[in-house]
């Protein structure tokens, strides 16, 4: 595509984008408006709590109530609420047998509050007294179709009583309007009939307010949900969802134009599938879930391939959100809500005003520092970057991602980010520019020897954050796949935006003006990092021990969502605010008490379990209310229980597994890549670049555990999203230098003295090395500075780990590939010399320029030679 046509489609994109981000400013009441407005989360603007029981009455019969059960209800819990990762709930266990479910404002509360109670029981239902056409005329039950506004629905005539009947699902949206309107016209209680007062949110419940002109009505209900359950008891059960594949559920068009539910049995539910369909052809089998018939198809032909669907859904979303539903697992135990309640916001205006004040001076900062090294080239960079803050913006908004205070500080330093395609691609231009090419030519070379290294990082990245998604939960998929749509974005917006808008600024002019493309500022030092590799392996042991140091003194300190602690419920006689609480409770002796403010004058104080210490019981409970007393009169004590860890064992052990299997795909990817002289001999770049990652992680938890000893920093879920951008940052800085160490390969011959090459290769890349963590680090001190208190430990980490990755992949991952060749590579024909510096001598003397090898520019013009470090035949001149 031709960069005029290029430059047309971001204009469309862009003009799309800025509709979607100011639709909410521009229509805010319009369908549109309400629909792209940004998702704020529980710290910036409040939400619901709600605190489910388990009915271990209702428990499968030989299953038992323990620690896998209870997992099992927070990981289903979280699948339905939080399905893409980005909805940012709190879920957190309680007592024995209950489970708080903290979530973000929004508008559909008591949907989503019905479907955490739901079991998720999928069920296959078949009875002979069904009516078919085909096979069972004088059946006693016939199946009709019926729209209920978002799909199709089914009701039953008896044809006996010649009655007809819905499922539970519609009695139960039928009784809901006949309470809600009582409850606005205040009418007065009025007893709930059975078997109402088994259904659903009314479970348990004796009276509800219903008008009087509804009694009749509500008593119809009654009766109605009594024949349904007539007509279910005697039908037989022939499949459940335990007969499915895990997770298989897709939503999708099937073969025609009305959305579907595909369904994949195991090979137990196969057979079985297999065995009825072939005994009942023509007959009818019920798929049924949570009290709603979800279909009722007649059985054409056997069925033996293990599939099924369930049709038809006016839209692909309702299908996807059945789907999913189905997808986050059934609950092996029914809940009930046991409380419900309203949320302030945790954080104040001020803090979400300083950390957009943050974001602005961040990116002026990065604009600023973009324009004075690469001048015009940074100018069209910073257009670049503001249609990638745009894009992403408009991304977030239609998934939806929830906007916490974190999140917003996570999408500015993504920001930061971004522009290091750029860097990596002008500081190529400036090379060739260098070497004489005109312009056009200069910016065409630059973006293709700059590709590689783009895409093999940006690959390695993306990978990490597919495993992430797949194997993760909770939050780990939120990150991975914000993660995700940064990485495409960005390269979309360097390779496309960047380059179209370019080539059009210079369009046949092949002049160059040095000065306006900061050919002047191209910076080359001359290092002997390999001559000197063993003090900066000290260097880094010197950081690491003491960190290792500090963790055994108690600095690896965890914060409440890995340990769990204490919830004491507090009422007030009048309204508090949450800094007067928390104030109060470390006057009291409780420093890491954080308080959430509900409704009614009600506070929940929660206190974390403090290591190599009792958790909180119920005697410090009420001495912590009496020290209260002195500051809050009339405070009493509503509650006092245990909380479980929000963030689980099996969460930290699925981001682990997923980082393990990310790293060994990426041993073998940059293996394959950089397989000069042969697989075998590309594992050391992929091993010294996980290597390298591992000490920017060990670098960080040491450093982090100093400042648990020093300050009481905590580990927590913003040191876990740290972490993982790290391992990002850490193996894409790496490939930058790596790549140039394969260019220089493959043009300087067998011979090449190996120790000069790297030093070379670090030497060219470090201007680009320094320059794509600079712009990253101005946006963390930025951060830092203005962003205020809540987000510091993020950033320092951010900060911490940035700082690391530039060195490891200059001064650890390029040595280590030196010492690999030194210690397992083969000497002889075909290899270049291992020595550590020129002619084989260490010194700690000026590398040799890049100037006196062949440049990338210069390089091109020579015949190419590959298999540097593979033995056999010397490869002919082409």
């Amino acid at each position: 595509m031709k960069p005029r046509q290029l430059a047309l489609l971001v204009f469309v994109l862009a003009l799309l984008a800025a509709a979607v981000t100011l639709a909410p400013l521009v229509a805010p009441n319009s369908a549109f408006g309400k629909k792209v407005s940004p998702k704020l989360g529980l710290d910036i603007q409040g939400g619901a709590r709600v605190v489910l029981e388990a009915d271990l009455t209702t428990l499968p019969k030989g299953q038992k109530w323990d620690e896998d059960t209870r997992a099992s209800v927070l990981r289903t819990l979280d699948n339905r609420v939080n399905a893409n990762g980005v909805a940012e709930p709190v879920i957190t266990p309680k007592g024995e047998a209950q489970f708080v479910v903290e979530i973000p404002a929004v508008k559909n509360e008591k949907d989503i509050v019905d479907q955490l109670q739901r079991t998720a029981q999928l069920e296959f239902y078949y009875s002979p007294d069904w009516y078919s056409a085909e096979k069972n005329k004088l059946g006693r039950y016939a199946f009709k179709t019926a729209e209920d506004g978002s799909r199709e629905s089914f009701e039953i005539h008896d044809n006996t009583t010649n009655k007809t009947f819905r499922d539970p699902f519609h009695i139960l949206g039928a009784l809901r309007q006949l309470v809600d309107a009582g409850e606005r016209a205040n009418a007065a209680p009025v007893a709930l009939p059975a078997p109402l007062n088994s259904l659903g949110s009314f479970s348990g419940l004796e009276t509800v307010k219903v008008q009087e002109s509804d009694k009749a009505a509500m008593s119809a209900l009654a009766d109605e949900l009594g024949q349904f359950n007539a007509f279910l008891a005697a039908a037989r059960k022939e499949l459940a969802g335990s007969d499915l594949v895990p997770g298989r559920a897709r939503a999708s068009f099937g073969n025609g134009t009305n959305a579907i539910v595909e369904l994949e049995f195991n090979s137990v539910g196969q057979e079985k599938f297999a065995n009825f369909t072939k005994a009942h052809t023509d007959e009818i089998l019920m798929i049924f879930l949570d009290g709603r018939i979800l279909s009722a198809p007649r059985i054409n032909d056997p069925i033996t391939d293990g599939r099924a669907q369930i049709s038809p859904f006016p839209t692909l979303k309702v299908a996807k959100e059945l789907s999913d539903y189905l997808n986050g697992g059934a609950l092996p135990v029914s809940l009930k809500i046991v409380q419900q309640q309203s949320l302030e916001a945790t954080l104040g205006k001020d803090a979400v005003k300083s950390g957009l004040t943050a974001g602005v001076v961040a990116l002026l900062l990065v604009g600023v520092f973009m324009i004075a090294i690469y001048r015009l080239p940074g100018f069209v960079a910073v257009c670049a970057l503001l249609l990638y803050t745009l894009f992403t913006y408009a991304v977030f908004v239609l998934i939806p991602v929830t906007f916490t205070l974190p999140g917003i500080a996570g999408f500015i330093l993504s920001v930061g980010m971004a522009v290091d395609a750029n860097i990596l691609i002008f500081e190529r231009t400036k090379e060739e520019l260098k070497a004489g090419k005109n312009l056009k030519l200069a910016i065409t070379a630059g973006f293709q020897r700059a590709f590689s290294a783009i895409f093999d990082s940006n690959m390695c990245t993306a990978v990490t954050s597919l495993l992430l998604y797949q194997l993760g939960n909770g939050s780990v998929r939120g990150f991975a796949l914000t993660l995700m749509i940064g990485v495409a974005l960005s390269m979309f917006t360097a390779i496309t935006v960047t380059r179209s808008f370019l080539l059009l600024l210079v369009g046949d002019n092949k002049t160059v003006n040095m000065e306006a493309w900061g050919v002047n500022n191209l910076w080359r030092p001359h290092y002997r990092v390999i001559a000197n590799r063993f003090k900066w392996y000290f260097l880094s042991l010197a950081i690491i021990v003491p960190g290792i140091a500090f963790a055994v003194l108690g600095g690896f300190k965890q914060g409440i969502e890995f340990t769990g602690g204490s919830e004491l419920t507090l009422k007030f006689a009048k309204s508090v605010t949450r800094a007067e609480v928390e104030s109060a409770a470390n006057a009291a002796g409780f420093k890491e008490a954080a308080a959430q403010i509900a409704g009614d004058n009600t506070v929940l104080l929660r206190l974390p379990t403090e290591a190599g210490k009792q958790e909180m019981n119920a005697n410090e409970a009420d001495a912590l209310v009496e020290k209260l007393k002195t500051t809050f009169p009339g405070v009493t004590k509503g509650g006092f229980e245990r909380i479980g860890a929000s963030i689980s064992k099996e969460l930290t052990r699925n981001a682990l597994s997923s980082i393990t299997l990310s790293s060994a795909f990426i041993v073998l990817y940059l293996a394959f890549r950089f397989a000069i002289g042969g697989f075998k001999n590309g594992l050391k770049f992929g091993v010294s670049a996980i290597i390298a990652m591992l000490h920017d992680i060990a670098v960080l938890i040491g450093v982090f555990c100093f400042l648990g000893w020093l300050l009481n920093w905590k580990i927590d879920s913003l040191f876990l999203t740290a972490a993982l951008t790290v391992v990002g940052f850490s193996v894409h800085d790496t490939i930058i230098i790596f790549d140039r160490i394969r260019e220089n390969l493959q043009h300087r011959g067998e011979k090449a003295n190996l120790g000069n090459l790297i030093d070379d290769s670090i030497n060219e890349t470090f201007a680009r090395s320094l320059f794509t963590s600079g712009t990253v680090v101005l946006t963390l001190l930025a951060l830092l500075i203005f962003g205020g208190s809540v987000i510091r430990p993020l950033n320092a980490a951010l900060l911490v780990g940035i700082l690391s990755g530039t060195y490891s992949s200059i001064f650890n991952a390029a040595p280590m590939v030196f010492d690999w060749q030194r210690k397992f590579g083969k000497h002889g024909q075909g290899l270049a010399e291992v020595k550590d510096g020129k002619d084989g001598k260490d010194s700690d003397g000026p590398a040799p320029s890049a100037s006196q090898a062949p440049s990338a520019a210069s390089a091109e013009d020579k015949p190419e030679r590959s298999g540097t470090w593979a033995q056999g035949p010397r490869p002919k001149r082409k």
